[in-house]
Formats: structure tokens, sequence, C-alpha cells
């Protein structure tokens, strides 16, 4: 029935419209990597390739992954045929020493179509997780931007007893040195240390007065801001705080029994940090300046009250 129907329409000077059409000349990008999660300074295979027709040309080159995150190590072009199609693209190979997650946004490129128009297509999107690896090798998965520092292994006891050795015998060279050359007191040049509290607030209005803001630098500032506040609640209330991520520090806080409140404040001290870290997010300047004094009223109210 279909070979009359299409007899018909050419005995009467009629071409069936697929026949008319010429055929659209095929193109299709992808990215991908070798592996999504990997550790701090593994390196990792990324790959942009375009599988195009003969008859179209590629027209705009393909980006490296951002600098600011990722550290490039190698980078080659390559280009195949596959039967009838040409498979061409980039292939880098690079690493990253910060934690956290983050996403390689799609990549535009433009081509030539046969009939000389010029158009556009993108990429999929990529998410990566950097993680820590602890001193048993298995990976950590803790968001944060300060590296680990990696136990040294039990088996290495001639090192440990090395240390001690040498600990003691520069302790006795030291205290030999002081018992020949006796420090002087000068209780009217003395001042008195500072407590963990005012000690903690001068690091913050330091970093307040720095130029950080003034140079862009949003996330240094903030991350710095966190691992003040951080460092200072692991003295203050014995718990690791610079090591864990936000909400295990909100959890052994509860279990310190402070108050709501103040849990309250560290809370949203802490998830703006974690914004700015890891979520690019950049506040304003009044959020900023609210942010600041919430951090100096934290550490006034957690400071320990006079005879308790």
């Amino acid at each position: 029935m279909r070979i009359f129907v299409a007899f018909f329409l050419l005995l009467s000077g009629l071409t069936p419209a697929p026949l008319l059409a010429a055929e659209e000349p095929s193109i299709a990008v992808k990215a991908e990597v070798d592996k999504a999660s990997f550790t701090i300074g593994e390196k990792v295979e990324y790959r942009v390739s375009i599988t195009h027709d003969p008859a179209i040309q590629v027209i705009s080159q393909i980006p490296p992954p951002p600098s600011d995150t990722f550290q490039i190590k190698e980078a080659h072009d390559f280009s195949e045929k596959q039967g009838k199609q040409i498979v061409e693209g980039r292939r880098f190979l690079f690493t990253s020493y910060e934690l956290g997650e983050y996403v390689l946004e799609p990549v535009t490129l433009r081509y030539r179509s046969p009939k000389g128009e010029e158009k556009s297509i993108q990429t999929n999107k990529l998410y990566l997780t950097v993680r820590s690896v602890d001193s048993s090798g298995k990976p950590m998965t803790d968001i944060r931007n300060v590296k680990g520092v990696l136990k040294l292994r039990a088996q290495w006891g001639w090192l440990w007893s090395l240390f001690f050795i040498l600990l003691l015998g520069g302790g006795g060279v030291f205290l030999w040195w002081r018992w020949k050359h006796p420090v002087l007191s000068s209780p009217t040049n003395s001042e008195p240390a500072l407590s963990l509290e005012d000690e903690t607030l001068v690091k913050l209005n330091r970093l307040f007065d720095s130029d950080l803001l003034k140079k862009g630098e949003m996330k240094k500032y903030f991350l710095e801001l966190s691992e003040i506040l951080r460092r200072y609640f692991e003295r203050r209330f014995e718990i690791q705080a610079v090591e864990s991520t936000t909400a295990e520090v909100l959890r052994d806080l509860i279990r310190k029994e402070i108050s709501t409140s103040l849990r309250e404040k560290i809370q949203e001290v802490l998830e703006t940090a974690d914004l700015v870290k890891f979520a690019k997010w950049k506040p304003a300047s009044a959020e900023i300046f609210k942010t600041n004094q919430l951090a100096k009223t934290i550490i006034e109210e957690a400071r320990p009250k006079v005879g308790v």
C-alpha cells in the first residue's frame, strides 16, 4: 500500500516530504571523568569529546577546568574517526588540594554547519568530591579547607624513641643554659597573660581590620573566621572542631549543654562561612558586618562566668 501511494504521488508530480528534507548533520558532546570521588593529590582524567559529521566544523576551543580549584598536570588534544563520524576533543589530567564538593559547569562549544551557520551546543555537568585520607588509609568525606596531618604509624617505635631521646637531651641543654643565664624578672614591665576569650577577640579584630575583603579574597576571609572560632571551641569546650563539619560541631556542643541561644548563634556564623567557602556565596557588606558582630558576641557569651 505504501509503495502504491509513493508511486501515485510521483506520477502526480509530488514528492513525499521526507524525501525533500535533507538529513541534518549530527553532532553530540560529552564531558566525563574517570572518577567522580577522589582524595587530595590523586590524579583525575577529565575528557570532553565531540562526535560529529565530517561536514561540521568545530570552531571553539575546549577550556580547562578552573585553575583556582584544580591544578592541571597535563592537557592533550585528540581526533579519530569512528565509522562515518569524527570524534575529537581534549583530555586533561588534574588534581586538587582543597577538600570539598565541586561542580564542573557545562562547556559551551560553537560549531559551523555545512550551510555556514554558526551554532552552539553544551556538555553535561559533572559533580566531583575531594576527600581526605586518615592514617589508616580510609577516605574521609568531611568538607573542609584545612589539610589534615597524617599520624605516624605505631610500628615506627624507633622513631618515637629517637624523638624522646632528642627531647630529653634538648631539655637538659636548655635547663643548663637557663641556670647559667638566669632571667631577671621585671614586675613593673610584665603584662598579665590574656584570657582565652580576649586572645580570640584579638585574632578576630585583626581579621576584621585586614585587607582581605578589599582584595576580594572573600573565601579566605571566611575560612580564617571559621578557623578562629573552631580553635576557640576546641579549647573552651574540649571538642574536636577544626577537623569536624559544622553539623558535628553543633552535635558536640549539644552534649556540653550550652544554651540554645548561644548554639543558634554559633550555627548561624558557621553556616554562613560554609556557604561562602563551598557554595561561593558573596554576602553583602551589611551581612558581613552582622556576622562579625555575631562572632564577637559568641565569644563574650561563652566566656566563663566569674565565680562559676
